[in-house]
């Protein structure tokens, strides 16, 4: 589950002490004066101290030691703000290109299609599959897009087919579904097919000291086409009572919806769909949030990595140490592990 830690800052006395139906009047300059008052203070503490290198000045030197001290203070303080403003979180801030982003992405994950013979066009890939479904299961499915993937190794190459809904996905999720070649040039899958969420529930209130093994047994045995059975984990990695069911039928899942119920070992549980986090727009460039690479304003390439900032990264001879640009912990920059990119997906879920 994905949390957002908000802090929230309290005084002593609420500007509206309320009890029953009667309120305390307060003077409204004074109450100005201590919110402008609180603003400075909160403003002044999440201002990181700034350290100044001490600087010898010999006396031999024609230039004044006042002029050699304010140019270094105003050098490290211009770093400082540099480093301050790369590394600290964000203000949440939705954009159009971050909404956009997260809502016009394919809903469902490719099947990737692997080839290491012969010139098979993604529109042969297509027009067969959809003929096989029709000929064979007098099933029509929904092709959203199918194109050429842009990996490619040797003479090998892969095939990325989109489908539009969850009933042709979970229905070409059996590989018995699929004709045997393509264009008479054999292929394969490339990895297990991951289950979307528009094919997964919500198991409410799962007690964190039952047998967890036997549940998810019973589950699969009572309900075949339930591929994964996953506790949930909150944002500091413990258990929780909500467990997550990946089906590969999207009927069974609708039915398990419309009763609002599951029954598993004499005990009724009640279910949910799930929801599953929105993508987030990352630049590939900068590694900041909200923008496309070509809005991008940031000369230089930031190294999603270590995070310095280089002219070209394919120079660049990173450190290997991961250090994130938006909370400074051991991870990359576009890992969606970090707590701010985490508050900024929750904002838009």
């Amino acid at each position: 589950m994905i949390g957002s830690p908000v802090s929230s800052n309290t005084s002593a006395l609420s500007s509206h002490d309320s009890f029953d139906d009667f309120e305390t009047v307060k003077n409204k300059r004074k109450l100005k004066r201590k919110h402008k008052m609180m603003t400075s203070v909160r403003l002044e503490s999440d201002v990181v101290p700034i350290s100044v290198s001490p600087i010898l000045i010999s006396s031999s030197s024609n230039i004044p030691a006042a002029a050699i001290t304010n140019d270094s203070l105003i050098s490290n303080v211009d770093q400082h703000n540099d480093v301050t403003k790369r590394l600290s979180p964000q203000q949440i801030s939705i954009t159009t290109e971050s909404t956009r982003y997260a809502q016009t992405r394919y809903p469902f994950p490719p099947f990737i299609i692997k080839f290491i013979t012969g010139t098979v066009l993604p529109k042969q890939v297509k027009e067969e599959l959809l003929a096989h479904c029709n000929n064979v299961f007098q099933i029509e499915i929904n092709i959203l897009n199918c194109r050429l993937s842009n990996i490619r190794t040797n003479n090998d190459y892969d095939i990325l087919l989109f489908v539009k809904d969850s009933y042709s996905y979970s229905f070409l999720l059996d590989h018995k579904h699929w004709p045997n070649v393509f264009n008479n040039v054999n292929y394969s899958f490339q990895s297990d097919q991951v289950i979307p969420p528009q094919l997964s529930l919500i198991v409410k209130n799962v007690d964190l000291h039952l047998d967890f093994d036997d549940f998810c047994s019973e589950i699969k045995l009572r309900y075949p086409t339930v591929k994964n059975v996953i506790r949930m984990k909150n944002k500091l990695q413990s258990y929780i009572k909500l467990v997550k069911l990946e089906l590969t039928s999207s009927s069974v899942r609708e039915e398990l919806l419309n009763e609002k119920k599951i029954i598993i070992g004499y005990i009724a549980y009640d279910i949910a769909e799930y929801l599953a986090p929105a993508t987030v727009l990352i630049c590939s460039k900068c590694m900041g949030l909200w923008h496309f690479k070509k809005q991008c304003s940031q000369i230089k390439n930031t190294c999603r990595t270590c995070g310095d900032l280089v002219d070209d990264l394919k120079l660049h001879i990173c450190s290997k140490i991961e250090k994130c640009i938006h909370c400074g912990l051991n991870h990359k920059s576009n890992s969606l592990k970090c707590h701010v990119v985490k508050s900024f997906r929750s904002e838009l879920t």
